[in-house]
């Protein structure tokens, strides 16, 4: 009689790739934004983050150079104002924001007369999430809650108006790419590299697990003592794989008994050949598709050193890699984030401000071009910010002098309000009491 024999493949867990969409179809009166779920974007963005060193050098590189040293004004006289109404560190928050989820938020917090705007605010902008368009060709609300996986909390969730769309004290102004296919939000600019970031992640997980518990080796486990019934060969394929797949169970060994050495299990080993040099490339290619995302034009401006870039690029490569990567990268997330705050500002009563980022230069090429021009690093650095200097959208005018009185005078209100805030941070916890 032929001896029966059963073959079964094992199949790991796959990840297949991201669909982000708006959920408009929802029961909500708001519009959950998904990855791989329901309403995981921002939590999908997050672990991105904090899980890939690639990513998360990349992400606080160009925020660091986006925020540079701050937003001031080309008119002297208006600086302190701007400085009282936008504390520096709250936009670095939102300049951050707008780098990591492609969107970001302020609170806009007006007089009572609802005529000027005396304090701008960071709000994060994953506990935000819009109101659904009801018969309104723009959004009129956002919704705050701290944790929108909590429904307990999504109970207590706060509606807040859209910036210009009512007289309330606070309203949210929301800034965001163009993003095609998306209406409500905005996708990061290396959403492209999410996988890769995973990946890396992944990687690093799976390397943690092999120093800890050993080494992983590719096995087929052969048992001898029959072919059990089609129910017991899935649990004990179950249990095979609940025990010894992923990377969390990396060099997890295996015991047995048995009546009989002859029906005892087999282990046979599947050698893979030059598997460190498979994990290798897979390492060097994540990282470098995620760099690409972010379009980092070298990697050393962020202190990251690829086997294709060390140490002895040349200054002049430095120069023209940094000035690629300020013109094509940096200045169009300024560019937004300017044209957004420049207008919330001319709304808000402060007419012909002229604002811009003061760039942020790497020190080793402005002392590199000091010593080729015989210059001091300041003076250097003072014309490469000439030459990268960023305005907003309002161009140089002659200023009226009426109307610089109107913006520079503040009501007594005004300024006890400016006083007791200060410039410290506001968050809805403190606001809503």
């Amino acid at each position: 009689m032929k001896q029966q024999q059963k073959f079964s493949v094992v199949n790991v867990n796959t990840n297949q790739l991201p669909v982000i969409q708006e959920d408009t179809k929802t029961r909500y009166s708001w519009v959950p934004f998904g990855v791989y779920g329901h309403d995981d974007f921002f939590d999908a963005v997050t672990a991105a983050y904090n899980h890939s060193t690639t990513n998360a050098a990349s992400i606080e590189g160009i925020a660091d150079l986006i925020f540079g040293k701050g937003i001031y004004s080309k008119r002297p006289e208006l600086n302190d104002i701007v400085a009282k109404i936008l504390p520096q560190e709250e936009l670095k928050r939102v300049a951050f924001d707008f780098k990591l989820f492609g969107n970001a938020a302020f609170q806009v917090y007006w007089n009572d007369e609802h005529t000027r705007i005396i304090k701008m605010y960071h709000v994060p902008v994953q506990t935000l999430r819009a109101e659904k368009l009801y018969g309104s060709p723009r959004i009129d609300n956002y919704y705050y809650c701290t944790d929108w996986n909590d429904q307990r909390k999504v109970k207590d969730k706060k509606k807040i108006p859209a910036f210009e769309t009512s007289n309330e004290k606070m309203e949210i102004l929301y800034i965001k790419h163009y993003c095609p296919g998306l209406y409500y939000y905005a996708l990061p600019d290396y959403v492209s590299s999410l996988q890769f970031s995973l990946s890396e992640a992944e990687l690093s997980n799976l390397h943690l697990s092999n120093i800890t518990n050993g080494f992983l080796p590719m096995v087929m486990v052969n048992f001898n003592n029959g072919v059990p019934a089609p129910e017991e060969r899935q649990t004990i394929e179950d249990l095979l794989q609940a025990k010894f797949t992923g990377t969390n169970n990396a060099g997890r060994f295996m015991l047995s008994f048995n009546d009989d050495p002859l029906t005892k299990p087999t282990v046979d080993t599947i050698s893979i050949d030059n598997l460190h040099e498979k994990f290798q490339y897979v390492a060097e290619y994540a990282q470098d598709r995620i760099l690409v995302s972010h379009r980092v034009t070298s990697p050393l401006l962020f202190g990251i050193r690829t086997a294709n870039n060390g140490f002895s690029s040349q200054s002049e490569e430095m120069k023209t890699a940094f000035s690629i990567l300020q013109t094509m990268t940096i200045m169009p997330f300024q560019n937004v984030l300017l044209n957004a705050i420049d207008y919330a500002f001319t709304m808000g009563g402060y007419s012909n401000t002229e604002l811009y980022f003061e760039q942020l230069t790497p020190l080793v090429i402005l002392s590199t071009t000091a010593e080729e021009t015989d210059k001091s690093v300041e003076e250097v650095e003072d014309e490469v910010n000439d030459s990268m200097e960023n305005p907003a959208t309002v161009e140089d005018e002659p200023v009226d002098t009426n109307e610089d009185v109107a913006i520079t005078e503040m009501s007594n209100d005004d300024i006890n309000f400016i006083r007791t805030v200060g410039t410290k941070s506001a968050f809805f916890t403190k606001e809503f009491n």
